[in-house]
């Protein structure tokens, strides 16, 4: 019962505080009312869609913890675990972690002798004299 006391009483203050936007929705209710269906068809699939967004995300995040759940269990963690000794071992028989390089050739230069100028820089001192 307190409910639709609650319901009534924030209806009352809806009108008391927009007199002008209930005139207005009364007027389309009465002389356009399939344009007011239309509105208000939208307006409560808005509110409908607004009220099922949190169900829904809490639906879809259940399902990723039950699926991130399953793949922890499938796998073995303990098994992937070695000690340093054992890891060292094993990758050599195994070949794992092993670093293989390899060497280019080296190449040509790609610019021609001729191109370019090179210029030799002397450097000079001058040495400052005290006395004049």
């Amino acid at each position: 019962m307190n409910i639709f006391s609650a319901i009534i009483d924030a209806m009352i203050s809806f009108v008391r505080n927009n007199p002008l936007t209930v005139v207005i929705i009364v007027m389309l209710a009465v002389f356009v009312p399939s344009l007011f269906g239309a509105v208000l068809i939208g307006v409560l699939v808005f509110l409908l869609l607004l009220a099922a967004w949190p169900v829904i995300m809490l639906v879809r995040l259940r399902r990723e913890a039950r699926r991130m759940e399953q793949e922890a269990s499938s796998r073995d963690f303990g098994r992937g675990y070695y000690t340093r000794r054992e890891q060292t071992r094993s990758s050599r028989t195994n070949g794992e972690g092993e670093v293989k390089v390899y060497a280019t050739s080296v190449r040509e230069k790609r610019v021609k002798s001729d191109v370019g100028d090179y210029i030799d820089f002397e450097e000079v001192k001058e040495e400052k004299n005290g006395g004049e």
